[in-house]
């Protein structure tokens, strides 16, 4: 009696030193675990890299220059041109005349034909500014969701790599326990199933934050940037908005709609210009003879100015004006019509990243609320564990409760983070910029 008295008392103590164990290394094993974080970039560093390095907003850049240099075309049709020119006649009996000038011309359609046409590509330059200025806040949002994606991966593969240590110690638990005659193998069996699950999850969770951090480096032009390390810290807190946008003042000023009513200016001037095609134009010439040579002296006087005005008046070109301004008229209305489903697509698209944005904060708030009550819960499990009040079982299913729970709040905060970038690309807004506004 008093020898089993004795083994029992034994075994007891074992238990606890085990239990002991494993709430030591459950709070040693996260700074154990924890890797140093390589040198990253916060978020608005790594937005600056992107804009910097991004191939497609390049490409609308050079659309830009190739509009304003389009639009310095147009205006040399008012411009005044010299040009030098020379002539030489080869005649019988190996005669020869030759002459050389200089030339200044100017072209009118005298009703402004030239002024509706520069109209047409200045309103067609603010238009590529304006798609310039789209395509950032495209890339703005796209940005946001890969680089919080990624953040949040690293975060959360962070914390399945703790969870793998934990469930390890689990696992050495559950076979010292079973040595002892303490619990069936069918514990040890449950310890290494939720081992083998959370190796499971990490892969995923691995591969998730591969993606992201694809995607950030492919928006960079390929450039080496991840996120920096702490930046999904549970003690630092995300604030959201509280008062919504001014909708319609808003969808007013975005860079969409402001491109539409470019595009409504530049068909305006082109019907314009289309209806000045039967109109007639002037023609206005002066030379000056520099030199002469051979027969082309009786013709042509050294030094002296001669001009010349050509009045061209339409008289019968096929129907080419009236389909003309038929097909600018027709280009009118149709950037008219875009221009209110401009408008409806941003007010659109501004209410749900409003209502976006408000699901996410509240998301964020219950999530935060459930944690601590996970968290909470955990400790008094592994409180009464320790005191051998509970079995390995209530232990494994806590925790695994905890992990959920640290998974999904980390995921609510990147939700959150991503709807206000989302709400910010929505009001036309950019970091370091005030609502795009171009005159």
């Amino acid at each position: 009696m008093m020898i089993n008295k004795f083994i029992s008392e034994r075994t007891y103590k074992k238990a606890m030193t085990s239990g002991a164990l494993i709430l030591f290394l459950l709070c040693l094993i996260p700074a154990l675990s924890a890797p140093a974080l390589a040198e990253g970039l916060d978020w608005e560093g790594a937005w600056k890299v992107i804009m910097e390095n991004n191939p497609g907003l390049r490409s609308v850049r050079q659309s830009v220059a190739a509009a304003r240099a389009s639009m310095k075309l147009s205006a040399l049709s008012t411009k005044v041109t010299t040009a030098l020119s020379g002539t030489t006649t080869k005649e019988e009996s190996d005669r020869s005349s030759s002459s050389a000038g200089v030339s200044i011309s100017y072209n009118t359609s005298l009703f402004g034909r030239e002024k509706a046409v520069i109209g047409a590509e200045t309103a067609a330059l603010r238009e590529a500014e304006m798609m310039l200025d789209i395509a950032t806040l495209n890339l703005y949002r796209n940005a946001a969701i890969s680089f919080w994606g990624a953040a949040a991966g690293e975060a959360s593969v962070r914390a399945g790599e703790d969870e793998i240590f934990r469930r390890q110690a689990f696992l050495a638990d559950a076979r010292l326990r079973y040595e002892q005659g303490m619990v069936p193998e069918l514990d040890v069996m449950r310890a290494e199933s939720s081992l083998a699950e959370a190796r499971h999850s990490l892969a995923l969770l691995e591969a998730k934050r591969s993606g992201f951090e694809a995607m950030l480096k492919g928006l960079a032009g390929w450039k080496d940037i991840s996120p920096a390390g702490g930046l999904f810290d549970l003690d630092e807190e995300i604030r959201s908005r509280a008062a919504p946008p001014d909708f319609p003042s808003v969808a007013d000023s975005h860079p969409s709609v402001k491109k539409a009513r470019w595009a409504v200016a530049k068909a305006a001037s082109l019907v314009k210009a289309a209806e000045m095609i039967p109109l007639p134009t002037l023609n206005l010439t002066a030379t000056k003879t520099l030199v002469t040579d051979g027969g082309a002296s009786g013709l042509y006087t050294q030094d002296d100015w001669w001009g010349r005005a050509t009045l061209s008046l339409p008289m019968i070109d096929g129907g080419q004006a009236r389909w003309t301004v038929a097909r600018a008229m027709a280009g009118l209305a149709s950037a008219e019509a875009a221009l209110g489903a401009a408008k409806a697509e941003v007010m659109m698209n501004l209410f749900s990243a409003w209502e976006d944005h408000v699901a996410a904060s509240k998301g964020l708030e219950a999530e935060q609320a459930r944690f601590g009550l996970v968290s909470r819960e955990r400790e008094i499990v592994l409180l009464r564990y320790r005191e051998g009040l509970v079995n390995q079982i209530e232990v494994l299913d806590a925790q695994t409760r905890f992990a959920g729970s640290l998974a999904a709040l980390i995921d609510a905060r990147r939700g959150l983070l991503v709807t206000e970038v989302s709400l910010s690309s929505a009001e036309g807004k950019i970091p370091g910029r005030k609502a795009i506004e171009r005159q």
